[in-house]
């Protein structure tokens, strides 16, 4: 199975539960597994009524003849039943939440006006939204499941390997602690790469974008992309992709910003493109990134360069920023982008801004004053909503560029009802299959949590089929490069205790859960206070979860205790060194 993120564990996990033994890889190192899974919003979609079901879905799909019934039937039959799926992986479905009503932006049924739509709910576990409770229970599972998946870290596929006579996958080339090793697999080889967000020279093949962003994991290259072509995989729906927003962000590690913000859509700020100009309404409903144009729910093409302009009145006005106090705030990781970074760039006048980003000054200024007409007179030519609108005031004026940003993509090799993946022929390539977004089912429109829920169906969907024994080909791999053996799996950092010998008298570990897994603390105290508080090994993501060590570390010495806040944007880093240092603390 190659990519473990909610794809690859439930692949893994079926299989497993099918017989199997199981080697899951992964290009990234432990503690940054997850893929996509584990930074989105954890949601997931189950159906109440099959019929109803396969009539929204249908609906979704609307004129693209990808996909076919057969694979939306398995679809939303595997919705139909996803709760006792993971009932049957272990979790208490107590713990799953009807979120379907919850009025979230993304969040909702969508398409509420499509048949069938009253046959969708949207889930949480627990309740919590964005804080990997999902993830975290699928990675769970893996671990539980250690006699039959072994996992690889920083092993990425590179190639597959087939038969010559009958063109079935029996294997898979993999570099692995800096060579490539040759792989057998007996029953079948899973993809569960994820999309291509990350990769320049598939967005611009595919999307047509020279530049675009992506919002989530960085290990999505196009793997599966490139090692299907290879063996001439038949590819669907390639440009399907989703967003958030109406698809625009700034760049940090990951993408942030959209223009579905309050920010960015009320006030005194106006969206021009490369030219200067306006070219759409900025406070279009958005779905997933797609807005309606001329009928259409589609995500919108983009010029190669956008700005939003906004002046003084606009920067200062705090009403507009629920989550932070200046608008380049980084909204979803709590960085702030400083004005002398060049984000933000600041101008005494209209015309000095047009010079600063390249633009026209005489065209940049009639934008506004057209804007400004507009919001005098309540009609806009794009749109956009007069309440929306407020007529630019005196300088300082400042533009804030933006770019196409992916939240993820859908296409890639075309799939059966049985998970297996098509070639050019329009037949199955023996004994290779896939699941999650790498070839993801969803074409058109998007319903949110649809993607988590396809993880786990098609998860399960090939993972049992890969498991099933095939006695069709003969295993013909270079016995010298076959390097796997049941039970190699990398070591975990939840099997590592820290080394109890590099403690002083006083001293004590703690572990806690974090996002990217197991924290661990050195801890000292007295008199049942923390009076010293370091971490001391730990796997989250740079720039994300490590914003929370110095701040929580400090608060938590600072108290004495653990009944202290978490960081915004680092939620689970924060419980985790939390957890930790309670851990430590009853140790003492």
């Amino acid at each position: 199975v190659a990519g473990f993120g909610a794809a690859g564990a439930s692949t893994a996990i079926a299989a497993a539960e099918a017989g199997a033994n199981v080697l899951l890889v992964d290009k990234a190192p432990e503690g940054h597994e997850g893929g996509n899974s584990r930074f989105c919003a954890q949601l997931f979609v189950s159906i109440e009524d099959v019929d109803k079901g396969i009539e929204h879905y249908k609906a979704q799909r609307g004129s693209f003849s990808t996909p076919s019934d057969d694979v939306i039937k398995a679809y939303v039959e595997g919705m139909h039943n996803i709760k006792a799926t993971l009932g049957s992986w272990g979790l208490d479905e107590s713990r799953i939440v009807d979120f379907t009503h919850g009025k979230v932006p993304n969040l909702v049924v969508e398409y509420p006006e499509l048949p069938g739509s009253d046959a969708v709910r949207t889930n949480l576990i627990d309740g919590a939204i964005s804080q990997s409770t999902l993830w975290r229970f699928l990675k769970s599972c893996v671990n539980d499941r250690k006699d039959k998946i072994d996992c690889w870290y920083e092993s990425p596929a590179k190639e597959l390997i087939q038969d010559p006579a009958t063109k079935a996958v029996i294997g898979v080339r993999i570099d692995r602690a800096g060579k490539t090793v040759n792989i057998a697999a007996k029953n079948g080889v899973v993809l569960t790469c994820g999309g291509f967000e990350n990769s320049p020279e598939y967005h611009q093949t595919y999307l047509g974008y020279p530049v675009a962003y992506p919002m989530g994991t960085q290990y999505n290259e196009g793997d599966g992309l490139t090692m299907t072509q290879a063996i001439g995989a038949r590819m669907w729906h390639i440009s399907s992709w989703e967003s958030n927003g109406a698809g625009l962000g700034t760049q940090a590690d990951r993408v942030r910003v959209a223009e579905g913000q309050q920010f960015f859509n009320k006030g005194s700020v106006m969206l021009v493109g490369g030219d200067g100009r306006r070219y759409v309404a900025e406070d279009l409903e958005q779905r997933h990134g797609h807005v309606l144009i001329g009928g259409t729910w589609m995500i919108p093409r983009r010029p190669e360069k956008n700005f939003f302009i906004m002046d003084a009145a606009h920067l200062q006005d705090a009403s507009l920023m629920p989550w932070g106090p200046r608008p380049y705030r980084n909204w979803s990781m709590g960085c702030v982008d400083e004005i002398s970074s060049g984000k933000l760039v600041e101008a005494s006048t209209l015309a000095d801004l047009a010079e600063r980003i390249g633009v026209e000054a005489d065209v940049l200024e009639r934008s506004v004053q057209m804007f400004n007409a507009a919001a005098e007179s309540g009609e806009d030519a794009y749109g956009r909503e007069a309440a929306t609108m407020t007529a630019f005031g005196e300088g300082p004026y400042y533009a804030f560029e933006v770019f196409p940003s992916i939240l993820n993509t859908q296409g890639g090799a075309e799939r059966t009802a049985q998970g297996e993946i098509v070639g050019m022929d329009g037949k199955p390539i023996p004994h290779l299959y896939s699941a999650g977004e790498f070839g993801g089912v969803n074409s058109n429109k998007y319903q949110g949590g649809s993607n988590i829920a396809e993880c786990i169906v098609f998860g399960k969907i090939s993972g049992e089929h890969a498991a099933a024994a095939k006695d069709d080909v003969q295993l013909d791999i270079d016995e010298q490069s076959v390097e796997y053996k049941i039970g190699s799996g990398d070591v975990s950092a939840y099997q590592q205790t820290p080394d109890e010998s590099a403690l002083s008298t006083g001293e004590v570990y703690g572990i806690g859960e974090g996002l990217g897994g197991p924290i661990w603390v050195k801890a000292a105290g007295s008199d049942g206070a923390i009076t010293a508080l370091e971490i001391v090994r730990a796997t989250e993501t740079e720039g994300v979860g490590t914003a929370a060590y110095e701040p929580v570390v400090a608060a938590i010495v600072e108290s004495g205790g653990v009944d202290v806040d978490t960081v915004s944007g680092a939620t689970m880093t924060s419980k985790g060194i939390i957890e930790a240092a309670g851990d430590a603390l009853s140790k003492l």
